[in-house]
């Protein structure tokens, strides 16, 4: 009798730190973009938009507790870097120097950076067109990392929230805004109709996914979430929703 009793113990015991191992008992930190429409964004202290919605429905599939924590994309890094958060949802561009530090799950969105102008500006046609103009863009994002990379800009400026780089632009305080397309698309036809329009063709090409701390063992359950979602129809469910059509590939595709 004592022997079951040890062995159903021992079970048991493995059992629980295996689970604590995975990650599976502790609720995760994830630190969400407060101003990224329509992909991670706070409205009347709620989180909306694409990406929280396929987080959460990701974390259901794979059974991980999570908590939500809002938070600059210029600060996601160096808090993922430090333990403060455990992942990060913000349009986070998969990128070479990046995969040093951090972790990224399977991409879920194909994108690209866009330049955007004035509506009456017919000077700026292209990248070729930005020698001696002025940029604004959003702090901590690749499109900064693009900017910087582009010889003849004569000043680069950097806002924590892209809505103040729209602002600037469009009381023409700088010349163009370089940015995610997809969220200067939702601008344009949300807020910026008849003011400002995007010139010239994308200029990278470029995929988003969720960010973990290096070494984080959930991202692999995540993954299998991930395509699991896309499986069972849930990811062009919730792609429609926000983009108003279908995805020209899912996570798992390659």
């Amino acid at each position: 009798m004592l022997g079951k009793l040890y062995k159903t113990a021992l079970t048991l015991f493995t059992l629980l730190t295996l689970l604590t191992s995975c990650g599976l008992d502790q609720t995760l930190t994830v630190g969400v973009e407060t101003g990224f429409k329509p992909f991670s964004y706070v409205e009347a202290q709620d989180e909306k938009g694409f990406e929280i919605e396929l987080w959460e429905a990701a974390a259901k599939e794979a059974g991980i507790k999570y908590e939500f924590k809002p938070m600059g994309q210029g600060e996601m890094f160096g808090a993922l870097q430090r333990g403060e958060i455990d992942a990060a949802l913000s349009g986070m561009t998969i990128k070479r120097d990046r995969k040093r530090d951090i972790d990224f799950t399977l991409p879920y969105y194909d994108t690209g950076l866009v330049i955007l102008t004035t509506q009456d500006n017919q000077d700026i046609r292209s990248v070729k067109d930005l020698r001696d103009k002025s940029v604004v863009t959003k702090a901590g994002s690749s499109a900064y990392d693009y900017a910087t990379k582009v010889k003849g800009i004569k000043e680069i400026r950097a806002f924590p929230d892209i809505e103040q780089a729209y602002e600037a632009l469009v009381n023409e305080k700088v010349d163009v805004a370089i940015f995610d397309e997809a969220n200067a698309k939702h601008y344009i036809k949300e807020q910026l109709s008849g003011k400002v329009k995007i010139v010239g063709n994308r200029l990278t090409n470029e995929q988003y996914a969720f960010a973990f701390k290096k070494g984080n063992r959930l991202v692999g359950r995540i993954n299998n979430a991930l395509r699991s979602l896309s499986d069972n129809g849930t990811y062009e469910k919730l792609y429609k929703k926000w983009f108003h059509q279908k995805p020209t590939s899912k996570p798992g595709d390659t």
